[in-house]
């Protein structure tokens, strides 16, 4: 066998092993994307809110010095309101 055909061999594995890997990644992502979702609707675990509960607790605060926005009684509602 020549250098060339060995080296061709030794990638091919090489390309096999990080398919196996792949594969064996994409499940576990999957087993746990099916895991969190399966939380979320579950009230009794803390930190996942379920879908419909809107924004995440982090997102609903303003960072320091910045004001809070203030409701204008006299301010067109948007079309969506």
């Amino acid at each position: 066998m020549s250098e060339h055909e060995q080296h061709a061999d030794r990638l091919e594995g090489e390309a096999d092993t990080m398919e196996e890997r792949s594969e064996r990644l994409g499940e576990d992502i999957s087993d746990v994307r099916e895991n969190w979702e399966q939380m979320r609707h579950d009230e009794s675990v803390p930190g996942a809110p379920a879908p419909e509960s809107g924004l995440p607790p982090e997102a609903n605060y303003t960072t320091s010095g910045d004001q809070p926005p203030q409701d204008d009684p006299e301010r067109e509602p948007w079309p969506d309101e």
